[in-house]
């Protein structure tokens, strides 16, 4: 249950990142800060990208001491199948 939980948490703050406003414009001025000239502010406009890293520390509280690393990809992977869904409808 708490791998369900983070998977959607981690679409949800990866969506709120690249994609809303937020209170006082906190998200939009975020993305701000990495204009899309190079492969950091080209990442902040995609969910699937951000959500990989928003993933890993995650992963690490979740299961540091077993397989972090498979756990940060299934974590990620939750926003990537998320996010297929959510275009395709």
């Amino acid at each position: 249950m708490p791998f369900i939980v983070a998977g959607l948490a981690i679409y949800r703050i990866s969506r709120m990142l690249t994609e809303e406003e937020g209170p006082f414009a906190v998200f939009s001025t975020l993305r701000g800060l990495f204009p899309p000239v190079n492969w950091v502010g080209r990442g902040m406009e995609c969910v699937m990208c951000v959500s990989v890293w928003v993933a890993l520390p995650i992963a690490l509280y979740l299961d540091w001491a077993g397989d972090w690393p498979l756990t940060w990809l299934a974590l990620s992977a939750i926003t990537v199948i998320i996010r297929k869904w959510e275009v395709k409808r």
